[in-house]
Parts: C-alpha cells; structure tokens; sequence
C-alpha cells in the first residue's frame, strides 16, 4: 500500500523526546510509529474509515498493538488486541486543516499534518 497521509505529535517522555507517527495507507490501514533518539517502533497497525486528505471525522480502529501496552511489561511485541479492549481501541478523530484531534476515553491527541 501507499501513503496516502502523515501526520505526527512531538512529546516528552521520562526525558525524552518522542515523535508519535500516524501513517494512513491507500487500502485503509494505518500504522503508528513512535521515534526517539533514532529507534522507531511501531506501536499500533489497524484500519481506518474516512478520508485522511480533507477535513471531516475519521474512525481509527486499533488491530494489533504492544504487547507491553496491554500489561505491565516492557514487551514491544505486536499482538492482536484482546476483545476486552477492542471498544476502548476506537479513536475518534477529526481533521481541521493540517490539525488532526484525536479523542479515546481518557486523553485528546493533537497532531500535525507532515
């Protein structure tokens, strides 16, 4: 598949300076890339519906994600996301320009079109 639209946040992390990655491909799947001090690590892949290209809502739904975001590990393995989370891995997005706001239950991430 091709890229069809990027678009990335820059945060500190215990010190460190993190760029989280969105990358929306032609056949409707995304990847999330986190960054720092030059290791990338893919944090999550799924699929998306809407169109990444103009403003309006898009739905985010998280398939595979770090292990070690599920339990209290350090696992940066890719597994499938266990069904008890499946609803809470839908993000709700909306793209304003070259901002895209997305919103989980618990936080608001803003990001910026590449």
């Amino acid at each position: 598949p091709s890229v069809v639209t990027t678009w990335y946040c820059t945060e500190e992390d215990d010190g460190s300076v993190v760029t989280e990655t969105l990358y929306f491909y032609d056949d409707s799947t995304f990847k999330d890339v986190n960054s720092s001090e030059g290791i990338n690590i893919t944090v999550a892949t799924g699929t998306y519906t809407g169109d990444t290209t103009k403003d309006g809502n898009v739905v985010i739904t998280i398939k595979k994600i770090v292990k070690g975001a599920l339990e209290d590990s350090e696992s940066m393995e890719l597994v499938d996301v266990p069904s008890e989370y499946a609803s809470k891995l839908v993000i709700k997005a909306t793209i304003n320009g070259n901002t895209l706001t997305a919103v989980t239950d618990d936080e608001t991430s803003y990001y910026i079109k590449k």
